[in-house]
């Protein structure tokens, strides 16, 4: 049994290693893609929505749980307009600024979760979660302090819109803990793939962002994208999350910006300064704290970035 156990939990690490490896190229995608956020982030729910759509059929004849209540149907909707203005967010900020920033920003999700619980929902956190947010605002304003320039208006953006899709995951994922209770992953992620598209595609057509050129290269990127870090990224990660211990969500959030960082070094040439790299360390020190200090509330949501 002993050996058995083991067994499971090296598949399992296997399997989180590759997931974020492939999460992490996902920034990658949508810099070569050099295209408006909104239509990546539209494109790569559409592309995601239809991937998903066997599975999720096959899934929902064999085992699936009511959602035809009208407040289950209301968390699914909202799930997939958060994730709408999150990817759209992420996207956008990435024709801004540096893949590592965005990516690290878009992970403090965790932090404001706490936030909202303690101002809004009224939630004591421990004190673990008080370091931890210390520790992630510490960093994030060595991170961008060290990547402003007041000259150059396009990377305040960047830092502006990354902090934004931050709190739009955060909203993401507190969504997601109200409908999962009913709705299973794969059809959840599903459904809100395809709301999601629709809320996108509604923007888009109203902003006139579909007039925009996209090239038949951008197209395939934006499609590799949806494959590798929307399907099969998050399909490793979630699989391995359930044969790990709960800690495993902690190693997950924080192995992504680390694995997007290095690769756009090299991917990128987008080097850090130092200041970056310690803001950037502390900062992921501070993620890693607050998921910590959520463990016993399960907060850990799941995510499509």
């Amino acid at each position: 049994m002993h050996t058995e156990n083991e067994s499971l939990n090296k598949k399992a690490l296997i399997e989180i290693g590759f997931g974020i490896l492939l999460l992490g190229t996902g920034p990658m995608f949508v810099k070569f893609a050099k295209a408006n956020g909104a239509i990546v982030a539209f494109y790569r729910l559409l592309f995601a929505g239809l991937m998903f759509t066997l599975p999720a059929i096959i899934h929902s004849k064999n085992k699936q749980p009511s959602t035809n209540n009208s407040k289950q149907v209301k968390w699914v909707v909202l799930g997939g307009l958060a994730i709408a203005v999150n990817l759209a967010l992420w996207c956008s900020a990435l024709n801004y600024t540096s893949a590592s920033i965005v990516t690290l920003l878009d992970n403090t999700a965790p932090v404001w979760i706490g936030l909202f619980s303690w101002l809004v929902l009224g939630k004591k956190q421990k004190y673990l979660y008080w370091i931890g947010l210390g520790l992630a605002l510490s960093g994030s304003i060595l991170l961008v302090g060290s990547n402003l320039d007041i000259s150059n208006g396009r990377q305040a953006i960047g830092n502006i819109l990354s902090v934004a899709s931050g709190i739009s995951y955060a909203s993401y994922i507190m969504i997601t803990q109200q409908a999962r209770k009913t709705v299973s992953s794969l059809r959840y992620t599903w459904l809100v793939s395809g709301i999601g598209a629709g809320f996108l595609f509604v923007f888009s057509f109203i902003t006139g962002a579909f007039y925009e050129p996209i090239s038949i290269k951008s197209f395939v990127l934006i499609f590799l994208m949806a494959l590798s870090s929307q399907v099969f990224g998050w399909y490793l990660v979630n699989d391995a999350l359930g044969k790990l211990p709960v800690t495993g969500a902690s190693v997950a959030l924080v192995g992504q910006p680390v694995v997007t960082t290095i690769l756009a070094i090299f991917v990128l040439q987008e080097v850090p300064t130092i200041f970056q790299v310690i803001g950037g360390i502390i900062c992921v020190i501070g993620i890693f704290v607050v998921q910590r200090s959520f463990l016993k509330n399960d907060l850990i949501g799941e995510g499509l970035t």
